[in-house]
């Protein structure tokens, strides 16, 4: 690309002055320039932000992707998806499989907003089942080839990671029962009863939910995360409240009739119910066309049935690439982007500089 195209800080080029001129722009150039969407601007917070003592960060990157950082710098992503729409079909797809679908098409709508390729220091990749949203061949390649993070997994993701190019020595499975040491806390691998992810793959029989799905819990000095991944809701949950769990995170959609993927609204708040988190917090409902459905409706039906029946559980909203702290954000109920306005000097802007003016 033209030298003249000025970037700066991993936030894209300088509009203005610099692109009212032609130049000789080139696929790869439109390619390198426009994806991710937000540059390394999300990296660079990331890495730089320093987590509040007894407090742990997380950035939802759309989907079911997470970057969650401690208070000693630990940081890790959770079933972080890289990729671009696709499809699947019939001899593999669980939700094809249900549906007798010879294909399904998945159609992705929410925004790049980090680059896999460019962290500097990343400690560790945590992937709760197979599914590729969930263990991605982008974010598991890259991240095997410019850090040194190690990778968790259930046996099949275990395995499929591996596939991927993560070294074997990295790549640790995660075992229902048993925990790992990060730094900044601990994990404790519980049971995931997605029944999707069991039903997917070569064969007709379903699959132990042990083999394939777990979730994690990180237990941090701000409080314990639950990462479900794409559970479904299962009696099962009713042991969890003994993990005395504070931020609870899983699926939320809208399944068209003839197959189920994602919860409904009030399955997620029948689940939050059962494992009596106290904040209960949806994803994964605005980055699939087949299954976003009206995403506002979602977040508003899921807000009202949980205010309505447990009003002591407190659910937040989040948008794209947004950061909650835990536990100082609890109350915010709905996230909102930071405006801008800290950069703001009315002394520079033209109404002060021309008010003296005739």
């Amino acid at each position: 690309m033209a030298d003249e195209i000025k970037k700066t800080d991993g936030r894209g080029i300088i509009s203005g002055k610099w692109l009212n001129q032609y130049h000789d722009i080139s696929r790869e150039d439109w390619l390198e320039d426009s994806f991710p969407e937000w540059g390394t601007l999300l990296n660079k917070e990331i890495e730089e932000y320093e987590v509040p003592k007894g407090q742990v960060s997380l950035w939802w990157c759309g989907g079911p992707s997470w970057v969650l950082k401690t208070d000693e710098g630990g940081i890790y992503f959770i079933d972080q998806y890289c990729g671009p729409s696709m499809y699947t079909d019939l001899s593999y797809c669980g939700v094809c499989k249900q549906s007798g679908a010879s294909s399904i098409n998945w159609i992705r709508l929410n925004p790049q907003v980090i680059d896999p390729w460019k962290f500097n220091k990343l400690d560790g990749v945590f992937c709760t089942h197979a599914h590729q949203d969930h263990c991605d061949l982008y974010a598991i390649n890259a991240t095997a080839k410019t850090t040194d993070c190690q990778y968790y997994a259930p046996v099949e993701a275990a395995a499929k990671i591996k596939n991927f190019g993560a070294p074997e020595e990295r790549i640790n499975v995660a075992k229902v029962g048993e925990s790992i040491k990060i730094k900044g806390g601990e994990v404790e691998f519980l049971m995931n009863y997605d029944q999707t992810i069991a039903n997917t793959g070569e064969g007709a029989e379903m699959k132990p939910f042990d083999q394939v799905a777990v979730c994690f819990l990180f237990k941090t000095s701000g409080g314990n995360i639950l990462f479900m991944g794409d559970t479904w809701y299962h009696n099962g949950y009713v042991e969890f409240p003994q993990y005395d769990i504070d931020v609870a995170i899983f699926d939320m959609g809208s399944n068209a009739p003839g197959a189920t993927d994602k919860m409904t609204p009030y399955d997620c708040a029948r689940v939050v119910e059962t494992i009596q988190t106290k904040v209960a917090l949806p994803d994964h409902y605005d980055n699939w066309a087949n299954t976003a459905g009206d995403p506002d409706l979602l977040t508003q039906q899921f807000e009202r049935i949980v205010q309505e029946n447990t009003p002591w559980i407190k659910t937040v909203i989040m948008r794209c690439g947004g950061r909650f702290n835990y536990p100082s954000d609890q109350d915010i109920g709905r996230y909102k982007y930071p405006n801008g306005s800290e950069n703001y000097d009315f002394s520079k802007s033209k109404y002060a500089i021309n008010r003296n003016q005739p």
